[in-house]
């Protein structure tokens, strides 16, 4: 007899593998796979609203985008307008990708989450409400990775704050983890989906041994579908994609980095006194640039 917390985990696991809709589409899969990409545009549109965007416009009046590095995101609204607002904005991409993503996998399964959390992170970093500028995406990242595997996120978070501590560059941290998210996630996705869990479930008498036509014996599961699996082929494209992907979105960081420039991780008041610095620098180079049309004007009189 298993135990209700084998039995909650098995099933949990066959609803992770293959979502609510599956059973019931099993002889129409290509309307599956319609409302499955139905379903992850939704989620692109989803990921375009732009938290950091939207509370640096109602709080602040202004638009993130036109201070720091001009990235929408919550490095660079904690280092603009403080850790409040940083804090903000990060439960707002979490909020979003939660969505888009857990609603996926009960839906359709991890395979179509792990698109549509592709999808959040391309909405976020090209939304179609803002012109397609946006942040970098690791806030929804590591989000999708979250919900999908969570042993594989605190790994992650482990060298993420290991690298952070050890230089104070926040995007290093973000880069490297997100680097080595593939190679982690297929370890530890094949290691726990086809070897720890199935072992688990036969422990359990959640499979049963049934002779075949040969004599061997096989272990077949309750439900109608084996949860003995590797990582699929979306999974491996998705996260090999990220990998590179995030190299790309983090070239100016990278560049900043090589030479010394970029702004390094601190708290406290230091940040504080460091986001009014940021604000004051910005009010000046305003008063600059209006001074500068000023003399055009009286120049072109």
């Amino acid at each position: 007899m298993p135990s209700p917390f084998a039995s909650f985990l098995y099933r949990y696991e066959y609803l992770k593998l293959n979502g609510i809709l599956r059973e019931y589409f099993t002889e129409e899969p290509l309307l599956f796979f319609t409302l499955a990409a139905v379903w992850v545009v939704f989620s692109y549109l989803l990921g375009s609203v732009n938290f950091a965007i939207i509370l640096s416009k109602i709080i602040y009046h202004d638009d993130i985008r036109t201070h720091g590095s001009g990235n929408a995101g919550f490095t660079n609204m904690r280092r603009v307008y403080g850790t409040k607002a940083g804090v903000l904005t990060l439960v707002g991409d979490f909020g979003k990708t939660v969505v888009g993503v857990t609603l996926g996998m009960v839906l359709f399964g991890a395979s179509i989450a792990t698109l549509a959390g592709l999808g959040c992170i391309l909405g976020h970093c090209f939304p179609c409400f803002y012109k397609f500028k946006g942040g970098k995406g690791v806030a929804a990242a590591g989000t999708m990775v979250f919900i999908l595997d969570p042993i594989v996120f605190f790994i992650l978070i482990f060298i993420f704050i290991m690298i952070v501590l050890s230089t104070k560059y926040l995007s290093l941290g973000s880069i490297m983890s997100i680097v080595l998210y593939p190679l982690i996630h297929s370890r530890i996705y094949n290691w726990l989906h086809a070897e720890i869990l199935p072992n688990y479930f036969v422990r359990q008498g959640l499979f049963t041994n049934v002779p075949t036509l040969d004599g061997a014996v096989t272990q077949v599961p309750d439900l109608s579908n084996t949860l003995s699996h590797t990582a699929t082929t979306s999974m491996i494209f998705v996260g090999v994609f990220l990998s590179l992907f995030v190299v790309i979105m983090h070239r100016a960081n990278i560049r900043r980095m090589l030479n010394g420039e970029e702004n390094r991780f601190i708290i406290g008041k230091k940040a504080k006194a460091h986001a009014q610095e940021l604000a004051s620098s910005s009010a000046e180079a305003k008063k600059s640039r209006h001074r500068l049309d000023e003399l055009d004007e009286e120049l072109g009189d």
